[in-house]
């Protein structure tokens, strides 16, 4: 995997004090923290391997991720056709049915930053199984205890969240540390399930509610669905081949990896900070651009319909090259992520459309055009740009720190994520209420390229400290080398 780092944060000891530490916990997939040295020539010469030679080495652990990806996606968007149509009808307030539908994510933002922690602890197959078995099991207690009592649903859902944190984050851990020179890939592969699944899912759960008009068979679907997953999942993952060895015994609490030599370094603090923008452009677009088509151009549902599925599906195909481009080209993460971050900022500029453009007043029709179909493709396009290389810029950020960092940025990631999409949908009605479309759009426009100026601040000044640091010691050498001359020469005479 290329370090795109530039220098590190820490000190050479540091990461030795950090590579070289035990700990008495489970290893994941039954390797030891360490890495010898045959272990990085290996990892070295498979970071070469083609996008086809990956999958075709991994294929199956891959398809198993995607396939447990779209399950539980599925079940996050099941309930959206219907839930607040029936609390509605049981007189439940607004407020109390945007609590219930933020539990789901509120659970996978809180636990995905301590999942890591748990794998190293037990056994990652193990937890993968079990999270996934947990999540089919809240899908069903759901469905037989939940009727319209929105204290009920708050309550599965958000234990379905916390174990789709622990599915999600340790089959991703699995995938990295099995093959971790198909980051990019796993990332890539992660959005097209995700995706897929937030797509099927509205209609699976849509559909199923038409023929039994209630919720019990559309959610006893989606949990059947789900743990009908469990054995393809398990079968799969006995395919990663491990290596048991004993852990060390020699652990202390302070060698042991943290979130706060993570985000000691710049670059990882930077993709973070674009990723939470990025992701809350994710959240905002679905609960702003619909409501403010539908006023300024009167877009009907079904219009709208087909702008989100331009968006989503042009997103879900282009995912898969951007991941295939990262891994085989030269071409810099941070240059990919650059280019998909410009493109959404001028498809935020058109959407509304933006002052900054000074655009000569347009017609309906040429607006239709350019400032909704043309920001469309555009949007649906970059964002997949932008947001597939983040994975890969995050956990080559600390890669020199260890295996375990690397878990702990997956965490990380997941968390940013989730909190960045809800934190979009919680607040951009309101702005947008407040001062209008438009303005909110050049605002996400503005953060987006603000942003994006974070990660090339970041990695230029990373560069110039690195070459300091290289001309300061080359300086200091020759000084002190100049005078051990000085000083035989003393002596000799």
């Amino acid at each position: 995997m290329r370090d795109i780092s530039g220098a590190s944060a820490s000190s050479s000891s540091d990461v030795d004090d950090a590579t070289t530490s035990g700990d008495d916990e489970a290893p994941l997939l039954g390797v030891a923290g360490d890495r010898t040295t045959e272990e990085a020539s290996k990892t070295s010469s498979e970071a070469t391997a083609s996008a086809k030679e990956v999958l075709q080495r991994h294929g199956r652990a891959l398809a198993a991720f995607a396939v447990t990806l779209v399950a539980c996606t599925m079940s996050m968007s099941v309930p959206f056709p219907f839930l607040a149509q029936e609390f509605r009808r049981a007189g439940t307030s607004p407020r109390t049915v945007g609590v219930v539908f933020a539990a789901l994510p509120l659970g996978t933002l809180l636990l995905s930053p301590l999942a890591p922690r748990l794998v190293w602890r037990y056994d990652a197959k193990k937890v993968a199984m079990r999270s996934l078995l947990g999540q089919g099991a809240c899908v069903l207690a759901t469905s037989a205890f939940g009727g319209t009592k929105p204290w009920v649903w708050f309550v599965f859902r958000f234990t379905q969240g916390c174990c789709n944190a622990l599915t999600s984050v340790t089959m991703l851990c699995i995938i990295t540390r099995a093959a971790p020179e198909a980051v990019a890939l796993t990332s890539s592969i992660q959005e097209v399930a995700a995706g897929f699944g937030t797509l099927v899912g509205p209609i699976f759960g849509g559909f199923l509610y038409d023929v039994g008009q209630s919720a019990t068979l559309p959610l006893v679907a989606n949990g059947v669905a789900i743990l009908l997953t469990a054995p393809a999942v398990e079968r799969a993952m006995r395919s990663i081949e491990s290596e048991p060895a004993p852990p060390s015994e020699s652990a202390n609490e302070e060698e042991k990896p943290s979130y706060a030599r993570v985000l000691r370094h710049p670059t990882f603090l930077s993709a973070a900070f674009a990723e939470l923008v990025v992701s809350t452009s994710f959240g905002g677009i679905p609960t702003t651009l619909p409501l403010y088509l539908n006023q300024t151009l009167r877009f009907t549902p079904s219009m709208i319909g087909v702008v989100y599925s331009l968006l989503a599906g042009l997103y879900a195909l282009i995912t898969p090259l951007v991941g295939m481009v990262s891994h085989n080209s030269r071409l810099a993460d941070i240059l990919l992520c650059l280019v998909g971050m410009g493109a959404m900022a001028i498809a935020h500029l058109l959407f509304g459309p933006s002052s900054l453009l000074d655009l000569p007043t347009l017609s309906d029709t040429a607006r239709k055009r350019l400032c909704v179909w043309g920001a469309s493709i555009i949007y649906g396009s970059g964002s997949a740009f932008a947001f597939v290389p983040f994975l890969p810029i995050m956990q080559s950020s600390v890669s020199k720190e260890g295996p375990k960092y690397a878990d702990l940025a997956n965490g990380i990631f997941l968390s940013v994520y989730f909190f960045g999409e809800m934190l979009g949908q919680l607040c951009s009605s309101s702005l947008v209420h407040e001062y209008g479309y438009p303005a909110v759009s050049t605002a996400w426009a503005l953060v987006i390229c603000a942003s994006a100026s974070g990660l090339i601040f970041v990695q230029f000044g990373a560069r110039i400290m690195s070459r300091w640091k290289r001309l300061r010691s080359s300086v200091v050498s020759r000084i002190g080398s100049a005078s051990s001359l000085e000083m035989i020469g003393e002596e000799f005479l």
